[in-house]
């Protein structure tokens, strides 16, 4: 057993919140020690890393498959079958590096790494867990950035169900998925699994998917996902599934029934912290569980943050890097408004959704007075050459001051169109603004133009 060693900064976690953390407060000449199994967590082995090379191998697949034949001259007549084995290969090489890229970063910025599992020992101290033992960390200051993991589905089961965990356990494609939960991972995944040519049927129990997004873009989307062949099945729960010779049985609590060769479980995450031993740091959780948490991200423990997915504020990258941030500079006693409000989000999926600020849902209950603007596009040169169906953008605004207090989008080109608009309320510029600037062509923001002039 050593004796405490003592760090300024210690940084619980390897994922993008916790690098970037460490990396910022050690460029500053902070001394810090970063303490992880691995460098990349599960954002490089079951999180995002996964899900989006996925997400844009079969994007590649569906449109060879599907839209070659409009310039490609053949007559063999080839079946091209998606192959899990060298995608996983394929995504195994992208997840290296990514780790890479995180190492080279850190080992330019002098952070230490400890290979190892911490818990807390008390306000101020660590317990390290290694392979040759355990070590004493002393710190001024910790963040944790331990991420999340899978929800449990709770279902009696006699099939092994497919999660973000185990996807490539599959070896080919089946013919029919049943993804049930409906959230941002459920619908990136059924929109994976149809791309490759799955029937895929999708079961919410809630009576609309995709919760925390506009009501009015997430009706569009449906819509949407539905002409593309998914079934939706909305406001039941799985009571069981029974596996009967080479048919997966879904029984639901309406007392219906699904058929299903795979079925994908993704029904929700939740902060990956409690085996740190929390409260032996002082730290307290709300009644949900979640952590109480100042806008600078402090713990009841003021020496103690928590960054990334482990804050159960907002589970997509993005956060990581802001959160970090906001933690980061707090630490250095800089002075950086920001707020998670004000955090983009994108959802690759067919088609595209993309959301930053306020929904209207949201402003209603809020009691402020606002303006929504509604464009819809298609048939615009850029849609009609990726051979899309079409979009709808909607904008919430202040009309004293014509200040953006939301963006949302529907249809491919919605994540270019929403990245101007979260530039503009970041940085607080009215939507009066649009009409000064000047948007490239062919692309997906020239119909920024076209909303210009629809403010009042």
């Amino acid at each position: 057993m050593s004796e405490n060693i003592s760090y300024e900064v210690v940084v619980i976690g390897a994922g993008p919140a916790g690098i970037e953390a460490a990396k910022k407060l050690a460029d500053n000449g902070k001394k810090v020690l970063l303490i992880d199994k691995h460098i990349g967590g599960n954002y490089c082995t079951g999180g995002s890393v996964v899900s989006n090379t996925l997400l844009h191998v079969s994007h590649l697949y569906e449109r060879f498959v599907n839209k070659t034949s409009n310039f490609v001259d053949s007559e063999c007549g080839h079946q091209h079958n998606f192959d899990f084995k060298k995608a996983r290969k394929h995504v195994e090489g992208v997840a290296s590096k990514v780790v890479k890229g995180f190492l080279d970063n850190l080992s330019s910025s002098g952070v230490e790494i400890l290979t190892g599992f911490a818990v807390f020992k008390d306000k101020n101290t660590l317990t390290v867990m290694k392979e040759d033992g355990e070590e004493y960390i002393s710190f001024e200051k910790a963040i944790i950035a331990t991420g999340s993991n899978n929800m449990s589905a709770n279902v009696p089961s006699t099939k092994k169900l497919l999660d973000t965990t185990n996807i490539f356990d599959l070896e080919s494609t089946p013919k029919s998925v049943v993804v049930v939960g409906g959230g941002f991972i459920g619908t990136e995944y059924a929109t994976f699994f149809k791309r490759i040519g799955c029937k895929v049927t999708l079961v919410e129990k809630s009576d609309s998917l995709l919760g925390s997004i506009d009501s009015q873009i997430v009706k569009e989307f449906e819509d949407q996902f539905r002409k593309s062949g998914v079934e939706i099945v909305k406001g039941v729960s799985v009571d069981r599934i029974e596996k009967v010779g080479n048919k997966t049985i879904i029984f639901l609590n309406n007392e219906s029934k699904l058929e299903g060769e795979e079925v994908f479980v993704s029904i929700g995450r939740a902060p990956n912290i409690e085996k740190l031993k929390p409260e032996n740091a002082g730290i307290k959780f709300d009644e949900k569980g979640y952590p109480k948490l100042t806008k600078k991200l402090k713990t009841s423990n003021s020496d103690i943050y928590m960054v990334g997915d482990s804050t159960g504020v907002n589970m997509f990258v993005n956060w990581a890097y802001m959160s970090a941030d906001i933690a980061a500079n707090d630490i250095m006693d800089r002075k950086r408004n920001i707020s998670a409000d004000l955090c983009p989000r994108i959802l690759k999926l067919d088609p595209e959704i993309a959301s930053v600020g306020m929904s209207e849902d949201e402003a209603k209950e809020s009691g402020i007075e606002f303006k929504v603007i509604r464009h819809s596009f298609k048939n615009f040169e850029k849609s009609v050459i990726h051979g899309t169906i079409k979009g709808l953008v909607k904008i919430l605004y202040s009309p004293d001051n014509k200040k953006i207090l939301g963006c949302h989008a529907v249809g491919n080109g919605a994540t270019d169109i929403v990245s101007t608009f979260a530039m503009m309320v970041q940085s607080k510029m009215p939507l009066t603004r649009l009409e000064d600037f000047v948007f490239n062509h062919p692309t997906y923001s020239s119909v920024l133009g076209d909303i210009a002039g629809k403010i009042k």
